[in-house]
């Protein structure tokens, strides 16, 4: 019974003394150490001027009470680089023998995503670490993780024509993207374009495409139109080769793919049936 009064008496000391240095210090003879361990990450936003990494630690209270948890503080790694620190506000109460999961938010500033983008594209991986401490009741509760972040892997598998005449061509481009991450990559915006001799026939854009562990199909639909290209359709039939320059940009990876398009299979058995008639 006197355990049990005890172990209420800390708890209450614990709740009604958090400003007292004093007491705490005394109070750590009756603590067991909260423990912290890495959970995950995962990408919250991945954009041309804004990535958000949010790592997640797990704190976990192995005693009969509940003991305030106040800031956890906070640095990031770049290739060994520290690109920013920080303070979260008070996580608050952990309620006795049970843990929380506590997230960052890890915002990279401008100056650091331009580096950021030049090194990715260059290596096709980033080596980052999170290390920081939780303070709870005096106690400095260190954590720490490393690890690796992958470029995906893009390729362009297939392309096909779905719809054709002299003012319009439907094209859809098929990607397969890889993504060798253990987490998802949010990609806010994928803008591609199609050219032919420097010329720009076409500007697109995919939004808000979720690039999931493991193997992705992304489809790009686009447009052009011949008669921008040729005067009439017996100019085209003379020289029906269309060279085609594709250009694939993301936040994280940029892709250029050039195809040939021989147009003569598309309008010419419909030209020779014209003839025919006339």
């Amino acid at each position: 019974m006197w355990i049990m009064i005890k172990k209420l008496l800390v708890g209450v000391l614990v709740l009604t003394t958090t400003a007292c240095t004093t007491l705490q210090h005394e109070l750590k003879n009756y603590l067991n150490k909260p423990v912290v361990n890495y959970k995950s990450i995962s990408v919250g936003k991945l954009a041309i001027d804004a990535i958000e990494l949010n790592p997640t630690f797990n704190v976990q209270n192995k005693n009969a009470f509940p003991i305030p948890i106040n800031e956890a503080t906070y640095e990031l790694y770049l290739n060994n680089d520290k690109v920013l620190d920080g303070t979260t506000n008070a996580i608050g109460t952990l309620p006795a023998n049970q843990d929380k999961d506590v997230t960052l938010s890890l915002n990279l500033t401008q100056e650091t995503l331009i580096s950021l983008q030049h090194i990715l594209l260059r290596d096709k991986q980033l080596n980052y670490r999170v290390k920081g401490n939780v303070n709870a009741m005096g106690l400095t509760l260190p954590f720490e993780k490393s690890d690796t972040l992958y470029v995906p892997d893009l390729k362009v598998v297939d392309m096909q024509v779905v719809n054709a005449s002299f003012t319009k061509l439907d094209i859809m481009l098929k990607l397969e993207v890889t993504n060798t991450n253990n987490f998802n990559l949010p990609l806010e915006n994928i803008h591609y374009s199609v050219s032919s001799n420097r010329n720009i026939l076409f500007n697109g854009d995919l939004k808000d495409q979720n690039v999931a562990k493991g193997s992705n199909t992304i489809q790009l639909p686009l447009t052009i139109k011949p008669n921008t290209l040729f005067t009439n359709i017996f100019a085209l039939l003379n020289n029906p080769v269309l060279p085609l320059h594709f250009e694939i940009n993301t936040p994280l990876f940029n892709k250029s793919y050039d195809h040939s398009l021989n147009l003569s299979s598309f309008f010419f058995a419909k030209e020779k049936l014209n003839t025919f008639n006339l």
